[in-house]
């Protein structure tokens, strides 16, 4: 018997003002997030002149990505005002745009940016790839996207409502993710799966429960990602370009 899910307003959840404790959570998150973005980035990072993220948030994560050397020119968009929640501490002096979209369509001209992401919104979005191929089109270089990989072994349904709550209605595996992204017109050229850091393990409990939490996870990750992955959630980031067959196909 399949269960019945309790379907609120979309994304209600990140409506109004953050406090301080979600705040933090936030920051200590895009730590995480950008340190992702510039591992598979590499030596490339250093091309990269202007950025822009789909989903922006408090603007956390761009602020990391500025404040470790990830771009130069820093442009942020959401569905509800950045200007609401914004927690930018440690950025480096650099511009920073921010503004609000329609979630729809991305308003800047095609091949507008040299690294275009989306850090944990795909699970979001009601038509994940035509969001996607809004991400490739106004990339001129690069794009980033990353999703909490929920679909595994031990998920239960009380696990699924649970992120549902917090507006995720998208859920995956590394292949599914990868599939979804193939399939919107993008090649993947750089793939990680990953654990939380330390910090953020311990961020809702003891700092030795969050240790122990995190040397379990770590364990099952360097036995084999496809292992670890079937027993429990990681996140999995996959950076990308633009699929120039595939967009040559659409265009005839």
């Amino acid at each position: 018997m399949t269960m019945e899910f309790s379907v609120g307003q979309h994304n209600a959840h990140y409506e109004g003002v953050y406090s301080a404790h979600e705040r933090d959570w936030r920051r200590v998150c895009a730590v995480d997030k950008a340190d992702h973005i510039a591992g598979l980035l590499g030596a490339s990072a250093a091309a990269v002149g202007n950025v822009l993220e789909v989903g922006c948030g408090t603007g956390a994560v761009l602020a990391r990505l500025s404040a470790i050397g990830v771009g130069r020119d820093f442009t942020g968009i959401d569905v509800i005002d950045p200007a609401t929640n914004l927690e930018t501490d440690g950025a480096a002096a650099a511009p920073f745009h921010w503004s609000i979209y329609d979630g729809a369509t991305i308003p800047f001209t095609d091949g507008s940016f040299d690294l275009v992401y989306a850090s944990h919104v795909l699970e979001h979005v009601p038509e994940p790839r035509a969001f996607l191929r809004e991400l490739a089109r106004v990339a001129r270089g690069f794009v980033y996207v990353e999703v909490p990989c929920e679909l595994h072994a031990r998920t239960s349904g009380r696990a699924l409502q649970s992120t549902l709550d917090i507006g995720h209605i998208n859920f995956y595996t590394p292949d599914t993710f990868r599939l979804v992204l193939e399939t919107a017109g993008l090649a993947v050229t750089g793939f990680g799966i990953y654990d939380h850091s330390l910090a953020v393990h311990g961020f809702h409990s003891s700092q030795a429960r969050g240790l122990a939490k995190s040397i379990v996870r770590k364990t099952l990750l360097a036995l084999g990602p496809g292992f670890a992955t079937r027993l429990a959630t990681y996140h999995c980031g996959a950076l990308c370009r633009r699929d120039a067959a595939a967009a040559l196909a659409r265009d005839r």
